[in-house]
């Protein structure tokens, strides 16, 4: 199985969103057994509804011709581990997120943001699972301070999540400096700027440090997104027919595919401190707390937080 080399065809998330495919075999998922652990990507939102999906999302950055273009800086915000995950002293994970462009810069060829990330899912020091706030951190030093840079506002993003044991393949491959602190539980390595070729080699090379099958948590079909209004008035044609995934800046839920009804449906706040999702009327001091009450205390998701500014590319400008 290779989990990091998987086939490029995209997952139509806004159709699926839109069209009440939730409970359906869809596109490529039709031979799959485990469609369930295909991720989905939400976003939260103030008001009544807190979580908006892709298709609802209005984009407030125009992507006008003076600035048709996005860099964008993601931090991880918190990585939650579902009580249900079968997690003892030795489980670890590896995490790969790749942001693609769709169309090329100045006759260059298209390019892909690959951050790699290795999690220790058990907390040794305290001697339980790891909690979400363990997992905080900004990829600007994995990615060189380099800002991902997508081209008229559009981009794929692939999310891919693997629990197993031995190799700590960051530890292996990457040689992190160990450092005299506490434990590090979550390292990252990027690749900024390079092409599908060396994202391919990338994925092969953490392939083969696996003996055994690991256990899937998100599938690794990518999920095509615009970040203007410009772009998604582009891939929809204007129509209200054709539906677009969007996102803004702020804050992106990625979950599994099965868990999608219960995070749109239960209007949850998100408590920054640690990198948690409770639902409404739940007090940050229970929501803590890994309580039956708290719905979202049974599910796997992480958070991620995206900056983004407008610019034109071709000019140089940096974020």
């Amino acid at each position: 199985m290779n989990i990091f080399t998987g086939k490029n065809e995209l997952f139509d998330l806004a159709k699926w969103e839109k069209t009440g495919l939730r409970d359906q075999n869809y596109g490529f998922f039709e031979s799959r057994k485990d469609d369930d652990k295909q991720f989905v990507l939400l976003q939260l939102s103030d008001g009544d509804k807190r979580i908006l999906c892709t298709s609802e999302v209005i984009p407030i950055l125009k992507g006008e011709e003076e600035k048709p273009d996005i860099n964008m800086l993601l931090d991880f915000e918190g990585f939650h581990i579902g009580s249900n995950e079968d997690i003892d002293n030795k489980t670890k994970a590896t995490l790969q997120l790749k942001v693609g462009q769709e169309a090329s810069t100045n006759n260059l060829d298209k390019l892909f943001y690959c951050i790699n990330g290795g999690l220790e899912l058990y907390n040794q020091i305290k001697n339980k699972k790891s909690e979400p706030k363990d997992f905080k951190k900004n990829t600007d030093q994995a990615l060189g301070k380099k800002p991902i840079s997508l081209p008229k506002g559009i981009g794929q993003i692939t999310l891919q999540v693997i629990k197993h044991q031995e190799p700590k393949w960051w530890q292996q491959v990457f040689n992190f400096a160990k450092t005299d602190g506490a434990k590090e539980l979550f390292s990252l390595v990027g690749f900024g700027g390079i092409t599908q070729t060396a994202v391919s080699y990338v994925g092969e090379m953490l392939n083969r440090l696996f003996d055994e099958e690991p256990d899937v948590l998100f599938e690794s079909q990518s999920v095509k997104a615009c970040f203007t209004q410009s772009a998604k008035n582009d891939l929809t044609g204007g129509l209200s027919t054709n539906y677009a995934s969007s996102l803004n800046p702020g804050y992106w839920i990625m979950a599994r595919k099965i868990d999608y009804e219960l995070i749109v449906n239960s209007k949850p706040i998100y408590y920054g401190g640690y990198g948690i999702l409770a639902p409404e009327g739940m007090s940050e001091i229970d929501s803590i707390r890994d309580s039956p009450n708290n719905p979202f205390s049974k599910i796997t998701y992480a958070v991620i937080r995206a900056k983004m500014k407008e610019l034109d590319l071709s000019q140089g400008i940096l974020i």
